[in-house]
């Protein structure tokens, strides 16, 4: 009877560790998979973004003229 108890024990120590492992060698196999940011990317992501508001604001400065002109001609 104790034997058994022990066995069950140990057996769940070897199950954690294994379940801790697997968790472990996950994480490190996410931290390889993930793209590593460089300058470059970052400078032409920086200039999409540019680019987005430059065009909004040039709508929006396009719809507030065309605004000032209906309420000067009338």
């Amino acid at each position: 009877m104790w034997d058994a108890d022990s066995f069950l024990d140990r057996a769940q120590e070897l199950v954690k560790k294994a379940i801790d492992e697997h968790a472990e060698y996950n994480t490190a196999e996410l931290d390889r998979s993930r793209p590593v940011k460089k300058g470059a990317a970052t400078r032409r992501r920086l200039g999409e973004q540019v680019a987005v508001r430059t065009h909004t604001m040039d709508i929006s400065f396009v719809g507030k003229v065309r605004d000032v002109r209906q309420i000067a001609e009338a």
